[in-house]
């Protein structure tokens, strides 16, 4: 998600610093693994909003024209405010589907049912394409 080494042995030093004072305090994690995994997304979606920075959606290295360029910047821009649409947890689990992780993880990480994973993904899918239809692009 981060995609810089620097940045990310940062974020993993913040978030077991995080787990150590919570522990200090006298705080009971009784699932550390959950914990942990929540944690991370969560430092990692943060350290994204702080630097004002989205994932990419396709990567425009292997584009041959100025027009595919400028369309795919658009679709990019689209997608982006789509996405910002969306309530923070939906935009956390369309995060966590996108990077490949398994509905069990998904769930972990965002603390919804895992029976519940597949059907609220497909509802917030379908408001990114409500609103890209809105704003006159499709989803393919």
């Amino acid at each position: 998600m981060v995609g810089n080494s620097c940045e990310v042995s940062d974020i993993i030093q913040e978030i077991f610093i995080d787990l150590f004072n919570k522990l200090n305090d006298g705080n009971i994690i009784n699932q550390p693994n959950r914990w942990l995994y929540r944690a991370t997304i969560n430092k990692c979606i943060d350290n994204k909003r702080k630097r004002k920075e989205f994932q990419s959606i396709e990567s425009i290295s292997n584009l041959k024209s100025e027009q595919d360029i400028i369309e795919n910047h658009e679709m990019t821009n689209a997608v982006n405010l789509a996405i910002s649409k969306l309530r923070p947890q939906e935009k956390m689990l369309v995060v966590s589907y996108s990077e490949g992780l398994t509905y069990k993880e998904i769930a972990e990480a965002t603390g919804i049912k895992f029976s519940s994973i597949g059907k609220k993904l497909s509802r917030t899918l379908k408001k990114i394409e409500k609103e890209l239809k809105i704003q006159r692009y499709e989803m393919y």
